[in-house]
């Protein structure tokens, strides 16, 4: 068991947190966000009613920025910070504070970058899945603790679909690494970055329109 603490806001951020609290990981605290927070207009708040650790945990709503707070997770004292779907970047302040594990729904190096899940559909990816990987101060660039590769086929599949798909995978590696990420065993497999691609936010209009409806159907684009 270690002291942690998470820092996400969307759907598949409860799904592991779950994970984590149903691991025996103490969290110490839960930042998430609030229905006014801003960079997150559009996005549909998480039903916690239906997350049983959510009533069992300290939480902190992010009104503006998280790297206001740094202050109070070094008080904290963290063994691990877990980065489950944020969308602001940290500073070297916050990632000096302890080790930071970070998911990603895509099997880097290929598919780093903003909503990787709706670009994989748009750019027509043969195969994706989710990532387990050390963050370092860039974008999706650390070593990897490891990785699953889905089921389902971009080319064919929604973005609702491979998201439900991903937000398993993202559980199935904590409940395989989290032990290892404890004990200080866990791999950090350097990325290969001449196979690296790299997403920006999507621009609806530059899409052809059925491309757009089957990838601009799940919760956070």
């Amino acid at each position: 068991m270690a002291r942690i603490i998470v820092i996400g806001g969307i759907e598949s951020t409860y799904h592991n947190v779950q994970a984590l609290h149903d691991l025996g990981e103490e969290i110490v605290m839960f930042y998430t966000r609030g229905p006014s927070s801003p960079g997150w207009e559009g996005v549909d708040m998480v039903d916690e009613s239906q997350f049983p650790f959510a009533d069992n945990v300290p939480k902190t709503i992010v009104d503006g920025h998280i790297n206001d707070h740094i202050d109070e997770m070094q008080s904290l004292r963290p063994d691990v910070i877990y980065s489950l779907g944020w969308q602001q970047m940290y500073n070297k302040k916050l990632l000096a504070i302890t080790k930071v594990v970070g998911i990603h729904e895509s099997l880097l190096p290929e598919g780093a970058g903003a909503v990787p899940i709706a670009n994989a559909v748009l750019h027509g990816v043969k195969r994706t899945g989710c990532t387990l990987f050390w963050l370092d101060g860039g974008t999706d660039t650390g070593g990897i603790i490891g990785q699953l590769a889905g089921l389902l086929d971009p080319r064919v599949a929604n973005s609702t679909q491979l998201y439900e798909e991903a937000i398993q995978l993202g559980v199935d590696l904590l409940k395989m690494f989290v032990p290892h990420i404890n004990s200080g065993r866990a791999p950090s497999i350097p990325q290969d970055f001449s196979k690296r691609t790299a997403y920006r936010k999507v621009d609806w209009k530059d899409w052809p329109e059925p491309l757009v409806n089957r990838a601009r159907v799940y919760p956070y684009v």
